[in-house]
């Protein structure tokens, strides 16, 4: 089969053959496929204020921080019901109270990132996670974390490198829309 006779007809597929032979052609590492199908496609214009790239960036890292902030607390809550499971110690490597403050710091560290990000930007973080999914889980394990250290607060684990890391994201995503 040749497959420039089948390009000359790209121009006629539906946007669904389009989108399966663009799947189908990445799948199989095509790029010259995958390339003849995206510029044959046809073209719509769109405009979106200045924004719209930083508010994607932001999108973003409100969905980033929340996964990564259930994904540490489900290991909280699982490693909190399993503290006489040895198995969780030798796949972790470390004994169990000690995995427990390097969770409860990652957490807290997450968090404080997340907040100084959003405030050097004059955005509130606590309007920005509202409604997202499961985040009374995630701060109900932020308070949870906090009362058991009352007494003496955890210190942050890497909270610079986690605020650039943050920031750097944010300006990488935004920067898509420019």
């Amino acid at each position: 089969m040749n497959i420039k006779n089948i390009q000359k007809q790209y121009d006629k597929l539906t946007y669904n053959e389009r989108f399966a032979l663009l799947v189908a052609a990445t799948d199989r590492g095509d790029a010259a496929d995958r390339a003849a199908l995206v510029s044959s496609a046809p073209r719509k214009t769109w405009q979106v204020p200045t924004t719209w790239g930083l508010g994607q960036a932001f999108n973003f890292l409100a969905d980033f921080h929340t996964m990564m902030q259930m994904g540490y607390a489900a290991s909280f809550w699982y490693m909190l019901f399993h503290e006489d499971d040895e198995t969780t110690a030798r796949i972790i490597g470390l004994d169990f109270n000690d995995a427990m403050i390097l969770l409860q710091r990652r957490i807290i560290t997450s968090r404080e990132a997340f907040r100084v990000v959003c405030s050097d930007y004059g955005v509130d973080p606590e309007k920005l996670l509202e409604g997202l999914p499961f985040i009374e889980m995630i701060q109900i394990v932020e308070l949870f974390i906090g009362a058991a250290n009352y007494e003496s607060p955890l210190e942050f684990l890497e909270l610079q490198e986690n605020i650039d890391g943050l920031k750097a994201a944010i300006e990488t995503k935004r920067k898509d829309w420019e």
